[in-house]
């Protein structure tokens, strides 16, 4: 037979009541007959999806004088939403902005035991992890311990700012290229000229529009050509 656990109670262990029903054979009748018994099975924390716990003396009936069986009991453990189980270890995603990932910070992070504020380093790279040590699922028969939290941080890049946005990050664009403190890029120009562009000289607008189509298919048949 089989129990099914949430993945909170596989990580925390419990007692569960389970219906045992099976059949066995009456000598005296010579025929099949069913049972139904109720069973207490003691999981322990850190059990894991696939796992088989066994009862002894919990089975069917034997032979008249014999001892019962042991009862083979499998647990299916729920995938959960948050949490990504790997051994003993968990996995997370945390979003941080751009500004924490670049200067640090603190963020709180959700544990199997609680919040907990961890720590975000200055300088905090794309697909970075960090790791909470001891956070994670209890290791079985290990005496407490348990595995590690490890925390994927995902920088979210805003999509849209502010003009005021906009004139700090070129100014600090331009700082990186003069200290030479990193990598600084050919940025798009700003939204000003962009607004000239839409609603300025119109013959300009269509003239460019008109050298830009013109490139583009040279560049077609050029890769055509190749």
């Amino acid at each position: 037979m089989h129990v099914r656990l949430s993945f909170q109670e596989a990580v925390t262990g419990l007692k569960k009541d389970l219906k045992l029903r099976y059949q066995i054979r009456n000598q005296k009748k010579n025929q099949m007959e069913v049972k139904e018994r109720d069973v207490t099975v003691d999981i322990p924390a850190g059990i894991d999806n696939g796992m088989n716990l066994r009862l002894g003396d919990q089975g069917a009936e034997g032979d008249p004088g014999a001892p019962r069986g042991n009862l083979i009991v499998q647990v299916l453990v729920e995938d959960d939403t948050y949490f990504n189980r790997d051994g003993t270890d968990v996995h997370t995603e945390c979003p941080i902005s751009l500004t924490q990932a670049v200067l640090g910070g603190t963020v709180d992070v959700r544990t199997l035991t609680g919040i907990v504020e961890m720590k975000i380093p200055q300088g905090t790279q794309i697909e970075s992890k960090l790791m909470l040590r001891g956070k994670g699922i209890p290791v079985l028969n290990a005496g407490g311990r348990k595995g590690n939290h490890i925390v994927h941080l995902q920088i979210e890049i805003p999509k849209h700012v502010s003009k005021r946005q906009e004139e700090l990050l070129r100014e600090f664009d331009e700082e990186m290229k003069h200290s030479g403190g990193g990598i600084y890029g050919r940025l798009s120009k700003a939204a000003g000229s962009v607004f000239e562009k839409v609603f300025g000289n119109g013959d300009e607008k269509d003239t460019k529009g008109k050298k830009d189509e013109s490139d583009s298919d040279d560049d077609v048949e050029e890769k055509k050509t190749a």
